[in-house]
């Protein structure tokens, strides 16, 4: 950064304290008033300054624009990685907008991830004025140059923070209204494709007894779930059958499975990870649709009102009891087709300590949908 050191070696901060004899205070302003570009550059915090030195032969400033631009670049793979790929990469802010260098040095070299860039098009994007496209019409990742306009982010933030403060206000009149909790298991909701390749050509789910959102059903059909590392036998497939083939299991059973799924609303499954499913006519192997499901609030419009939440914003629950629980991230879940229930898995129902009968109380707002 332009005074900060960015990620730092823990064993750094005791050596300078031990060897160098630096006191908690000189550290501080050591590493976020002393460090990154100005640190390295001993010329200036602003990349301007920087680069105009690195033009002119000095060594430290070029060591300080070739380390950023590194940086850069290492977290671009990074976080490539970790989200499984990438459509769009965005230069925005002071240096994302005003240096064509620093764009051009950090994407050296990325070209096996599909970025590629248009050297005259990034030469060209540095107004300021508007979006500009900065990758070859051919480069699979989109690399936009975007303006910052802060004053508006400012007046829209501002106005996010109202209206949370109205619904905030509105939830905590009712309160005192409980919200009955279900619990459930894991589970499994099919294709009908699916459907017949694991229990028979033409063959359709068999409702066992009605759930408690209207339309849906635990069926008779029970699947075994194998992952890399082992299985989890009897798990009730629910009705009716889906577009796709989800299945919902709880954090503990990723360690008997070796899956780790990511947590997700119903239904989310893009970049989850596979399985195989084995009925009484056969197997297959999904490549998508394991999750571990995100806790929420089935709502009709009407309850929404009354309790003052829209539609996939963010709650706070308090569930009462001998292991009273603040449940937070719970997604509240608006149709008139809903009945009002909130549903957790087993693994947060045990920590709670919860039996039949249990209810929840919204304690506050996080997120506004």
């Amino acid at each position: 950064m332009g005074t900060r050191c960015g990620d730092l070696d823990s064993g750094v901060l005791t050596f300078l304290q031990r060897d160098g004899g630096m006191t908690a205070a000189q550290l501080d302003e050591l590493l976020n008033k002393k460090s990154g570009l100005l640190g390295l550059s001993g010329i200036s915090n602003d990349m301007r300054e920087v680069e105009k030195a690195a033009d002119a032969g000095d060594a430290h400033a070029l060591t300080a624009l070739k380390t950023f631009c590194y940086r850069v670049r290492k977290y671009i793979g990074a976080y490539v990685a970790a989200m499984g790929g990438l459509d769009v990469l965005i230069f925005t802010a002071g240096i994302g907008q005003g240096s064509a260098g620093v764009r051009a040095t950090a994407l050296q070299g990325l070209g096996c991830m599909g970025i590629h860039l248009d050297e005259a098009r990034n030469r060209e994007a540095c107004d300021g004025k508007e979006i500009r496209r900065i990758s070859t019409d051919d480069s699979a990742v989109t690399v936009l140059v975007v303006p910052t306009d802060e004053e508006r982010m400012i007046a829209r933030e501002t106005l996010r923070t109202l209206s949370r403060d109205y619904l905030t206000r509105a939830s905590e009149a009712c309160r005192t209204a409980p919200i009955p909790i279900e619990v459930s298991a894991h589970h499994i909701h099919l294709a009908q494709k699916d459907v017949e390749a694991l229990f028979g050509p033409g063959r359709q789910l068999t409702k066992s007894s009605d759930l408690s959102q209207p339309g849906q059903y635990a069926c008779k059909e029970q699947l075994s779930i194998i992952g890399p590392k082992g299985r989890v036998d009897r798990v009730r497939v629910l009705g009716p059958a889906r577009k796709a083939t989800q299945v919902e299991i709880a954090m503990t059973e990723q360690f008997r499975l070796g899956i780790q799924p990511p947590i997700r609303e119903s239904g989310d499954i893009e970049g989850s990870p596979g399985c195989t499913l084995e009925g009484t006519a056969g197997s297959i192997a999904i490549d998508k649709g394991v999750i571990c499901a995100l806790r929420h609030v089935h709502m009709t419009p009407a309850d929404a009102l009354r309790y003052g939440v829209k539609d996939k914003c963010d709650v706070r629950i308090r569930v009462p009891g001998d292991r009273e629980l603040l449940f937070g991230d719970v997604r509240i879940r608006v149709d008139p087709s809903y009945a009002l229930a909130m549903h957790i898995d087993t693994d947060e129902a045990n920590a709670a300590h919860l039996g039949k009968g249990a209810q929840g109380f919204i304690d506050g707002i996080q997120r506004e949908g």
